[in-house]
């Protein structure tokens, strides 16, 4: 990936070659190219402002957080500029907050390595976790309410999250449940404090209310949580970065609430999803109603994860105008392609449009469908799956192929797979309940072509 250099011009389209099965199928993607089209600029003046200008030590030991804030301070004071980290490690005693029209460069062979110890991301920020919002340890990189931002180079950002942040997971339970009462029961925002004692990891980069972005050429790795986190922002670009983080709950990017995006030539080694689309919790997303929508993916490799594309669970302000073409899986441990939800949650998904994807092994489902999902707590607001379109898809081989569930108050509708292809597989069907004008248009298991079953 890394040997795709791309144009630092947002829009720029650079296609792989790398896909067998047919390019051109019945799907209309020219809504993509108008979303791509439509994604404002962003561009930042020449000035540079070395870090080591401003007292920062490339030795791994010493603290830079006071002289990368400085830097980053006084590049955007100035009219911005790009704020470079090269020549060797660069650590940082917790977090960093970008500025407009910084660029955050970090140059081929300079790693910026973050500290390990929660309580330097205190005292807590506003953010939102598995979709309510609290406030809680501050993500490594968080930048709220700015505009023209960006992290860019070829170097590498670490979180260096596995030996404590790691250790929170089995830890989160009674706070996590406390997390989601708070949204439910309303208790204003300013009030849901978490932090220390609670063990809510944070994301490791997040952008809240903010436009024009752009995340290009760098490597993220060993992050606490969530990776990349755009939460209610609009315009932004990630593009040629590598996501190396195999820790619990590592998704590579959660697109948030958050309008008019293109991801484009990642890659990903994840511990969960590696694009994962949501929009808020039950009552609490309900409360903010801000949508996903209007987001292009395409030309990315997902070389191994747990899930592949994932929309939900957390999908209450809405999920839709979703287009995501040539994408290529490796071994993905659980579901390649999911959609979930449950009657807590009482948003939708619709106008998603999928092609050109090619699957080496999926151990789970090829393609999961469930508005069942866990962790189901009462609710009776089911959520709406419909026009959902899949084609040109190919997968060696799938322990499962299709897993289509949805409840009787609210079937899954209007979904089309067509010119599907697998191999080999252990089984063809999970549960099959629920649903209607559901086409299979083409699709072949083990050589067979396969007719829809209801069990």
């Amino acid at each position: 990936m890394k040997t795709l250099k791309i144009s630092f011009f947002l829009g720029t389209v650079i296609v792989f070659v790398f896909f067998g099965n047919k390019i051109n199928g019945q799907l209309n993607f020219s809504a993509a190219k108008t979303i791509v089209n439509q994604i404002e600029r962003i561009s930042f003046p020449t000035d540079t402002f070395w870090v080591t200008g401003f007292g920062a030590k490339i030795d791994g030991i010493f603290d830079n957080r006071p002289s990368i804030l400085k830097a980053i301070e006084d590049c955007s004071k100035k009219g911005g500029g790009v704020v470079m980290l090269s020549g060797g490690t660069f650590f940082c005693k917790g977090p960093i907050s970008l500025k407009s029209n910084v660029n955050l460069h970090i140059a081929d062979g300079a790693t910026l390595l973050f500290s390990s110890e929660p309580d330097d991301y205190l005292p807590a920020v506003f953010t939102r976790w598995e979709g309510v919002e609290i406030y809680n340890y501050s993500p490594l990189i968080y930048t709220a309410e700015q505009e023209n931002v960006a992290i860019t180079g070829e170097g590498i950002i670490d979180g260096n999250a596995s030996e404590t942040w790691s250790t929170f997971r089995s830890k989160q339970g009674p706070a996590q449940n406390r997390a989601r009462e708070f949204g439910a029961e309303q208790v204003p925002v300013k009030e849901r404090i978490f932090g220390n004692g609670y063990f809510l990891r944070p994301s490791f980069v997040q952008f809240i209310y903010c436009s024009r972005i752009l995340v290009e050429g760098v490597t993220f790795k060993n992050s606490p949580f969530w990776i990349l986190h755009p939460v209610y922002c609009s315009d932004f670009v990630i593009r040629n970065v590598e996501f190396i983080s195999m820790n619990i709950n590592n998704d590579g990017i959660d697109v948030d609430s958050s309008i008019n995006g293109l991801i484009e030539e990642c890659s990903f080694t994840t511990g969960d999803d590696a694009v994962v689309f949501k929009s808020g919790r039950d009552q609490d997303g309900w409360r903010v109603r801000k949508p996903t929508q209007n987001i292009v993916v395409r030309n990315c490799l997902a070389p191994q994860a747990l899930h592949g594309i994932a929309f939900g669970s957390e999908l209450s302000g809405g999920i839709e105008n979703i287009f995501v073409e040539n994408f290529r899986m490796g071994k993905v441990r659980s579901k390649a392609i999911q959609f979930k939800a449950n009657k807590d949650r009482g948003g939708y998904v619709k106008n998603i449009y999928i092609r050109n994807v090619e699957v080496d092994e999926s151990e789970g489902d090829l393609f999961y469908f469930t508005n069942n999902y866990h962790g189901y707590r009462g609710g009776d607001a089911p959520s709406a799956f419909h026009d959902i379109y899949i084609e040109n898809v190919s997968c060696r081989y799938a322990n499962s192929v299709i897993h289509l569930q949805g409840l009787s108050e609210s079937p899954l509708d209007k979904i089309t797979f067509q010119n599907i292809t697998v191999e080999k597989a252990g089984n063809v069907f999970g549960k099959m309940e629920n649903f209607r004008n559901v086409e299979f248009k083409r699709f072949l298991v083990s050589g067979e072509k396969i007719k829809l079953q209801v069990n």
